[in-house]
């Protein structure tokens, strides 16, 4: 199998990612929604994610953020330095005795585990692919040098995991443009069960002023658990939505609550 092409939503990705590891040869899948794309090194080692046309899906800051390897005034004391310094943030971090190696490469990975799960979210996609080793490393990409070694059916399990669960999500909270706005009432911390941290960390940009998007953009958790959170959030009543004029977005109704 030297060369491959075709359409990604005719095949699947989970299959076409299980070929191309079954397989056991090294090669590098590209795949192309439009004028986005991202480039895959199938190796021996796992999976490299080499490139990303796309703005960065969880950034390394906010990662070492909920980690609490790192505080708020840290990332905002790094932050600074980088755009005076024009370094990686996390060769900052580095030299500032603020993390470790490891913590760097661990959230690194994370990084790639959500860029190669969000490809699962593309539709109307193409992918190439083909024989051979990886180009040479550099220095500027440091996601291309670590390896994503979770096995491939896991990974496309979770994947279709999410697709399902983010389907269900979607009939709910269809539009980014939706404000998102808190009930004037505690929440009960026992009903939100794992998502209790997420939704500790996006109450706050919850005022009514918000999109879904925005609040979406500015949360240190990735995209797919502050939806999973905002969406528990609705149908447990504790928020509602609005347009920007004011007026109520009808959603799918949760049961009404009797509130003290």
């Amino acid at each position: 199998m030297r060369a491959l092409k075709g359409d990604v939503d005719i095949l699947g990705l989970g299959n076409l990612l299980q070929l191309l590891s079954f397989n056991k040869r090294e090669g590098i899948l590209t795949i192309a929604q439009g004028a986005e794309r991202k480039t895959i090194h199938f190796g021996p080692q796992g999976i490299r994610l080499l490139s990303s046309s796309m703005r960065r899906i969880n950034k390394l800051g906010k990662i070492l953020l909920r980690r609490r390897t790192i505080s708020k005034e840290d990332l905002d004391a790094l932050l600074k330095e980088q755009k005076l310094l024009g370094w990686k943030l996390g060769q900052i971090a580095l030299t500032s005795g603020l993390v470790k190696k490891s913590d760097i490469e661990e959230a690194l990975r994370e990084q790639v585990e959500e860029e190669i799960f969000d490809l699962f979210m593309w539709s109307d996609a193409g992918f190439e692919y083909g024989e051979g080793k990886a180009p040479k490393e550099d220095p500027d990409n440091p996601l291309a040098a670590l390896t994503f070694g979770a096995s491939v059916t896991s990974l496309v399990l979770e994947a279709a995991r999410r697709a399902d669960e983010l389907l269900v999500i979607r009939r709910l909270l269809d539009n980014d443009e939706m404000m998102i706005e808190k009930f004037p009432f505690d929440i009960e911390a026992d009903e939100l069960g794992a998502d209790l941290e997420v939704v500790e960390s996006i109450l706050p940009l919850m005022n009514g002023r918000r999109t879904l998007g925005e609040i979406v953009n500015a949360s240190i958790y990735p995209k797919f658990a502050t939806m999973r959170a905002v969406y528990r959030l609705f149908t447990l009543g504790y928020i509602k939505a609005h347009d920007r004029k004011g007026q109520p977005i009808q959603t799918v109704r949760p049961e009404e609550r009797v509130r003290s």
